[in-house]
């Protein structure tokens, strides 16, 4: 669920968004929302592992993961040929997702290593990368058909268009990004002018937003909402927003 982003950018984010949400959350997801540097986001990351996914799913019931994947294969002509980004790969519940879906060509993509250790075991993924989902050099461009991100687009991991550009430069043309995103960030977070400003500048469409539904309905009532943008058929999407 890793991007090497800025914290002082997290830190701006804090006062309206993070700690408005501290109270909402199962303490593991605290941890993860509560870091002020990436070294304590990384250790939160790796404490959290063994147990991330009895939590996530058998204890809060995380609905996002299975909700992307099938957000993504309405959109994706031929799942058993389309080459798909999973950024912020974690520990692979997305990426089981779309195997069962007939995603064969998936590559993961994460920060943290012990999450990357329990995705391998999955055998949902063509390969697995630590790495920074704002590194431009990380992928090459047009290599992609799709990028799907679940828990990706949040404070203290992505909240940022240059990062969307980024992942835009990776898509080939006609390619789709699919993203889960909770309410309560997307309403408080840089991301709705990011997004509408890639939109304005010809780079994707919103094609889908799904109904707003419970992000973990055993323990609260935190929404989100899967949308999914199509880049451009003519777009390089190079340089920056």
């Amino acid at each position: 669920r890793l991007s090497r982003q800025t914290f002082a950018s997290m830190r701006l984010a804090r006062p309206r968004t993070t700690r408005r949400l501290l109270s909402q959350l199962p303490a593991p997801w605290e941890a993860t929302y509560a870091a002020s540097t990436r070294a304590e986001l990384l250790a939160a990351y790796e404490a959290w592992a063994p147990t991330y996914d009895a939590d996530s799913v058998g204890s809060f019931g995380y609905a996002a993961p299975g909700a992307a994947a099938l957000a993504l294969e309405r959109h994706v002509a031929d799942a058993s040929a389309a080459v798909v980004l999973d950024a912020g790969a974690g520990t692979g519940q997305v990426g089981e997702h779309l195997s069962r879906l007939g995603f064969s060509h998936v590559l993961g993509v994460d920060l943290s290593a012990p999450m990357l250790r329990i995705a391998a075991t999955k055998g949902c993924y063509r390969e697995l990368l630590r790495g920074d989902l704002a590194d431009r050099t990380l992928l090459p461009p047009g290599s992609l058909d799709a990028v799907v991100c679940v828990g990706t687009l949040t404070p203290n991991h992505v909240e940022d268009g240059a990062t969307l550009h980024t992942w835009l430069e990776w898509l080939r043309p006609g390619g789709v990004i699919c993203a889960s995103i909770r309410d309560d960030f997307w309403e408080g977070s840089p991301l709705p002018n990011a997004c509408q400003r890639l939109q304005e500048e010809g780079l994707w469409t919103l094609v889908e937003e799904t109904e707003s539904a419970r992000y973990t309905p055993l323990v609260n009532d935190v929404a989100f909402r899967v949308r999914t943008w199509r880049k451009a058929v003519d777009c390089l999407a190079s340089g920056s927003t």
